[in-house]
């Protein structure tokens, strides 16, 4: 089969020919239809994420049809499926408790695992999750990452409808974030971002109140829009100085969520009875959950959410380098970037039994 492969750290990835994996039991092969681009992929590529192995098949956010099970399994082939890239031992506290993203011993596919920038990839049955009918496979496969890490970071915020929140970056997964709370949840949200393009593409998706943040604190301007500022801030960016002015967005009392990702340690240049008087909270958000997964397909199936515009670019897989370039342009529009399988199909409406 057909697989990008990372050969080293640095070095543009390829698509090489490679054994067609086998499914173990309690395993599924998936004929991949649609597989993401994310930062992520980046920073493995960069060497920002050290993988334990290489040659690595890059990517994580996955979707394609059931095309071969292991036994043991009872799913039937040609079922259309999201693939849930966090595999977890399902045996520690964290996995008993049902927070399998907090599990010590996860590991991701595409990163510490074979990944789906394939023509099929092996996971457990655990990890995949009927589609919708007519869901397009290009956003199923986004959805699987890029929407369900803001999900589950708009759910741990605990914002309510008539909450006022602000989105700090508003890329692929800041957008999500954008559209989630406010479709969603019904917050009002004010989306932050430094790049013209970015903020159009909100404006396009409906969101009206909208901060370009060149050369301004733009925490200032949120609370001259708020008088005195958000019930919630969200950090999609990944930068020390946005952290910062997300947190300081807040009104008292306010909760600051952070899911970008950079190795520089924090450090906020916020007075520490600053924190204490106005009860700010700060926490993080990694992953998801099997759980978030099929409640995002939910709100998804029943109109609740409509992320159609969160993908911005689509490529076939021969042309990875092409949605490599397009990811990597600072100046440019992309937001999320999916390779597909041309050749079969491209909706789980054409995928077989649903």
């Amino acid at each position: 089969m057909r697989a990008v492969q990372l050969q080293a750290v640095g070095e543009d990835p390829r698509i090489r020919e490679v054994a067609t994996p086998e499914p173990g039991p309690g395993e599924v092969r998936v004929a991949v239809r649609a597989c993401g681009i994310c930062g992520s992929d980046l920073h493995v590529i960069d060497g920002d994420i050290r993988v334990p192995e290489l040659p690595l098949t890059l990517g994580h956010e996955a979707s394609g049809v059931v095309d071969a099970v292991g036994s043991g399994v009872d799913l039937a082939v040609g079922l259309p499926v999201l693939v849930n890239p966090i595999l977890s031992c399902q045996e520690c506290a964290a996995c008993r408790a049902g927070r399998t993203n907090l599990c010590p011993r996860h590991r991701v596919i595409g990163v510490a695992a074979p990944g789906a920038a394939a023509d099929y990839v092996v996971v457990p049955a655990g990890n995949v999750h009927a589609l919708p009918p007519g869901l397009d496979f290009a956003l199923a496969a986004v959805l699987a990452d890029a929407v369900a890490g803001p999900f589950r970071a708009v759910r741990s915020s605990g914002v309510r409808a008539g909450d006022v929140v602000a989105v700090y970056g508003l890329g692929g997964l800041g957008l999500s974030a954008a559209l989630i709370l406010d479709q969603v949840i019904g917050a009002r949200v004010i989306g932050v971002d430094v790049r013209e393009s970015a903020l159009a593409r909100a404006a396009s998706l409906g969101l009206t109140d909208l901060v370009r943040s060149e050369g301004v604190r733009p925490s200032e301007i949120v609370h001259e829009m708020t008088d005195g500022g958000v019930d919630a801030s969200f950090e999609f960016v990944g930068r020390l100085d946005t952290t910062e002015q997300a947190l300081r967005s807040l009104r008292p009392g306010g909760v600051c969520v952070v899911m970008g990702v950079t190795p520089a340690r924090l450090s906020l240049g916020v007075h520490h009875d600053t924190l204490v008087a106005r009860e700010w909270v700060l926490r993080g958000s990694y992953g998801y959950t099997g759980q978030d997964l099929a409640d995002l397909l939910a709100v998804v199936a029943d109109g609740r959410l409509d992320p159609r515009g969160v993908v911005s670019h689509t490529f076939p897989l021969e042309s990875y380098a092409a949605g490599l370039a397009a990811l990597r342009d600072t100046e440019g529009d992309a937001s999320r970037v999916v390779v597909t399988m041309t050749d079969r199909g491209s909706s789980a409406g054409d995928a077989g039994t649903t």
